[in-house]
């Protein structure tokens, strides 16, 4: 059989060979025998035997081909051909590399950074066996209507450890803490938040009042570090079971990385007692280096979740069904599968439902979900926003590789014009022109290969950096986050994999066109003037990459004049001035819900008193987080899903609200003083107004609220009741969605048993960094236990999700757009450089004939501005696809930027118009009689 002949011409080679050279000896000279059979001379029938025969090189070829290592030994021959070909051009090898290592670094950088955030597993032994846990909440209006739930009380964690026998351990954990450190000793090395770090430099953190020392904790179930796999660096972890010698003797964990910042490595560290939240905690181990178990960061100290009371006195997690804390990760039982796993627990979700508050959603249908173990606590579907904004990424830096793959396609199909002899005379002494194909193929797969060991060393010393400055610009009691970006084998074969295929992608045009060339041109002069079809391919080149760069710049351009019209944007009310002060108090009994309100009356009258301020309130500011939704119901009927005429933003305000923060009201009056004013009065905004009531005036009419689907636990405030009656409308503020839909919003009158639960606004007169710098001494001299943060709203505007998704998609859009444009720019310039070499001849006689130096630079300039306008053109059309996309992070532009496709456009053509100049000025110094002479 053949497959047999082909396995054993593996361990017989110097057999085959002679066997193959018997055979091709025999056919001659039976062909000889017969010539002589048929009258012809020995010599005749020698000469006519060989010429019927053919080539012999050509049938050793044909016979090897049941050899199974023909194919790699022509690769290599390939290889050490293409090297050569290489080596003898290394202008053009340079230019190809730089290019391919850009558009090859661009999409490894992105896909390790990828990986490294969003495919990351937990930091525990066989990984793969951990998966995440999590429910489905039925709430709200309707039976579609569905809560992602990821965090569950102690009780619910309890219940399913004890019971679910799918698992072979079920860990809590907490999300990080940020606890009060005393006795730590030393000097504390950690950055404010308002000076020392980067996002605090930038306002992108709060500005701490007071100069207490936090610490990053996490508090874990005792099975924690014993159903991970993971033991201490040094000391010892928690054991399941150990409750009652942890409450008798408080131990905690220190991580390695604050071991080291903190204490400078302090070999004394264990045994050492230290105070968080006033309560003394001894440390018994240090976990290893970089270890963040089932979080992105390392957090300072580690915690057992049966110690939670000693630090949070008000609060009764421990025995609270109600009382969400801790996200719940399991590791699978030998044998279960994911689906059989979830089918079990949602039994269990089912009888524990009976047991919660039936107001609460809680008490509703719900159903278990659990995928895969990941620091993100719900499954990576269920971030809509994040998958589309990770897809527009990857796709953008996807035609980064093309703008590069393009790049040095065009150089290829210059630089082929120059090889139509060489492969010309291939093709006379036999080659076949797959045999061409398959050796320029070859030889760019290996540029490809080059480009791609570049672009892996450089992406990953430029995401070591980054992670380094992600990393420093927390301030230290926000913990060490962790990004491995260290290339492992999926990063290897990612690397080699798309550098073939941009091999592949550059290579495949220019071989089969300059084949196909040399073909017809086969030991033929070239003319010099290039071939239509070559130059119509280098056309198609030029304008794709200047289409994809163009694309890419207008959309960082209109992304960037989008998020400067966000900051410039009227918000309805005063932003500059008005500051945003909220506290934090101390745990304990001594701090109960009258003292904390006695407290915030006390810092209101202590701060309205300071010089400049003009107003004080208490509410949640307009671009501030916490946005909470209500179904909203006309005529005094009960919202339900057949009558709800909308589902609206609401907020609690105090009677001083609009006018301390410089909303006007457009109708009807403000709240009354707060013993005066019914419970059962509304203020809407006008937006709301006009929706609720087209073209009506709303005062006097009166509506119901219900929850409007989100997640509501026990003991928050209900909006089931009585109708409220509207007495006034509110000029609309600004929000912190894009879109502007948080501006239609239902005012509400705030008890005055919750003012401490909402931060103080503060007006300023002037600029408000003198009241700003006033905070600290005040809460000081106040209660110095309590830690205070302070942003003006227009700090707090840049930090809303929307703006920051919108400033990072305009860095990035920005950034990809800069490299696609430089690409374009060497792609022109070293085309149009090749173009000039090639046509040296037809230079020359057109100066012969009479052409002056003008004339030849604007035929240049010309015939590589064609397909620049041309790329143009087309990219205006693919920005304006682009813009439909990013229209949910696009604010206040049309679809068709005029600014901005002009501007990008017209800029981009100058500097296509100048790589072209500086190649095309060569050409006005050519000799004619030099060219003539040109080959």
């Amino acid at each position: 059989m053949a497959w047999i002949s082909r396995i054993r011409a593996l361990f017989g080679r110097e057999k085959l060979a002679r066997e193959q050279e018997e055979e091709l000896a025999f056919h001659l000279s039976m062909r000889e025998q017969l010539n002589v059979e048929q009258g012809m001379t020995q010599a005749e029938a020698r000469r006519d035997a060989r010429r019927r025969f053919g080539n012999p090189s050509l049938w050793r070829e044909r016979m090897s081909e049941i050899d199974l290592m023909i194919l790699p030994q022509t690769v290599l021959l390939d290889l050490r051909y293409g090297a050569r070909m290489l080596w003898r051009n290394p202008g053009f090898t340079m230019a190809a590399v730089l290019a391919l290592a850009i558009g090859i670094g661009v999409n490894t950088a992105a896909f390790t950074a990828y990986k490294a955030f969003f495919k990351r597993g937990l930091d525990a032994r066989v990984s793969g066996q951990m998966v995440n846990l999590a429910l489905m909440v039925h709430s709200g209006l309707g039976d579609q209507a569905v809560n992602p739930l990821a965090f569950f009380s102690i009780p619910d964690y309890e219940a399913y450890r004890d019971h679910v026998r799918s698992f072979n351990g079920l860990i809590a954990a907490t999300n990080p803490q940020f606890l009060t450190l005393t006795g730590a000793g030393g000097v504390a090395s950690q950055r404010s938040a308002s000076t020392g770090s980067l996002v605090g430099r930038l306002r992108l953190l709060p500005n701490n009042g007071n100069n207490t020392e936090t610490a990053s904790t996490f508090l874990v179930s005792e099975n924690y570090f014993s159903v991970l796999g993971v033991g201490a660096l040094r000391g010892r972890t928690f054991a399941a079971g150990e409750s009652s010698k942890l409450s008798a003797s408080p131990s905690a964990l220190i991580s390695e990385n604050y071991w080291q910042k903190r204490f400078g490595g302090d070999p004394a560290i264990l045994g050492k007692t230290i105070r968080l939240n006033g309560i003394a905690f001894t440390i018994v181990g240090i976990t290893p280096h970089n270890f963040v178990g089932t979080n992105v960061e390392a957090p300072d100290f580690w915690l057992p979740l049966s110690l939670e009371p000693l630090i949070h006195p008000d609060d009764n997690w421990l025995r609270n069904r109600e009382k969400l804390c801790c996200r719940i990760l399991a590791r699978l039982a030998p044998g279960v599968g994911i689906d059989q796993a979830q089918a079990e627990m949602t039994l269990l979700v089912g009888r524990l439902s009976t047991l919660h508050d039936p107001h609460s959603d809680l008490g509703k249908p719900a159903k278990a979900v659990i995928w895969p173990g990941s620091p993100f606590p719900y499954p990576m579907k269920l971030y809509g926003g994040l998958e589309y904004a990770i897809l527009l990424i990857m796709a953008a830096v996807g035609m980064v590789l093309v703008i590069a793959c393009a790049n040095v396609a065009s150089l290829q199909l210059a630089r082929a014009a120059s090889r139509q002899s060489e492969l010309g005379m291939r093709l006379s002494l036999g080659a076949s022109r797959m045999r061409i194909i398959r050796q320029l193929l070859t030889e760019s797969a290996l540029l490809a290969l080059m480009a791609g060991a570049v672009a892996l060393l450089f992406s990953w010393a430029f995401l070591q950096v980054v992670v380094v400055l992600i990393a420093d610009a927390f301030p230290a009691e926000y913990g060490t986050f962790i990004f491995h970006v260290t290339p492992d084998l999926g990063i290897f074969a990612y690397v080699f994999c798309v550098s073939l295929l941009a091999g592949v992608l550059f290579g495949l045009a220019p071989a089969l066109e300059s084949s196909g060339a040399a073909i017809s041109s086969a030991l033929k002069h070239s003319s010099g003037t290039g071939k239509v079809r070559s130059r119509r391919m280098r056309n198609f080149l030029m304008a794709a990459q200047v289409a994809v760069s163009l694309m890419l710049l207008i959309a960082g351009s209109m992304l960037t004049r989008s998020s400067i019209r966000a900051l410039k944007m009227d918000t309805g009310y005063d932003s500059e001035r008005v500051v945003s002060l909220a506290l934090r108090f101390p745990e304990g009994q001594k701090y109960s819900v009258d003292r904390q309100t006695t407290l915030v009356r006390e810092l209101r009258t202590r701060l309205a008193a300071l010089p400049g301020v003009a107003a004080i309130t208490s509410a949640r500011a307009p671009d501030g987080d916490g946005l909470r939704t209500a179904a909203v119901s006309l005529n005094g009927e009960k919202p339900a899903p057949q009558n709800t005429r909308a589902v609206l933003y609401y907020t609690y305000v105090q009677p001083n609200y609009f006018q301390t923060l410089g909303i006007p009201l457009l109708f009807g009056r403000g709240f009354q003083t707060q013993a005066g004013q019914p419970a059962t009065s509304v203020i809407l905004s006008e937006s709301a107004a006009q929706l609720l009531w087209p073209k009506q005036n709303p005062i006097g009419h009166s509506l119901r609220l219900a929850p409007g689907g989100q997640f509501a636990m026990k003991g928050e405030v209900g909006l089931d009741g009585p109708s409220y009656e509207v007495i006034g409308v509110a000029r609309d503020a600004r929000g912190v969605l894009l879109n502007g839909s948080d501006s239609e919003q239902i005012y509400l009158p705030m008890p005055e048993s919750r003012v401490h639960e909402f931060p103080m606004l503060i007006r300023a007169q002037a600029a408000p960094t003198q009241i700003m710098n006033a905070i600290g001494p005040i809460i000081l001299s106040v209660d110095p236990n309590l830690a205070a943060y302070s942003f003006t709203l227009e700090e707090m505007l840049r930090q809303t999700e929307s703006f920051l998704a919108s400033s990072i998609s305009a860095a990035v859009a920005w950034s990809v757009g800069i490299l696609g444009l430089l690409l374009a720019s060497m792609g022109i310039y070293g085309t149009v450089s090749y173009i000039v070499v090639l046509r040296t001849r037809e230079v020359g006689i057109r100066m012969a004939l009479g052409a002056k130096k003008r004339d030849v630079l604007m035929l240049m300039l010309r015939e590589s501005a064609r397909p620049v306008v041309a790329g143009l053109i087309a990219g205006m059309c693919l920005a304006e696809g682009a813009s439909y996309l990013l229209r949910g992070v696009l604010y206040g532009l049309h679809s068709v930027d005029s600014i901005s496709f002009a501007g990008v456009s017209l800029v981009f053509l100058a500097i296509a118009l100048l790589a072209s100049y500086v190649p095309s000025r060569k050409a006005m110094r050519v000799d004619p009689m030099v060219a003539l002479r040109y080959d």
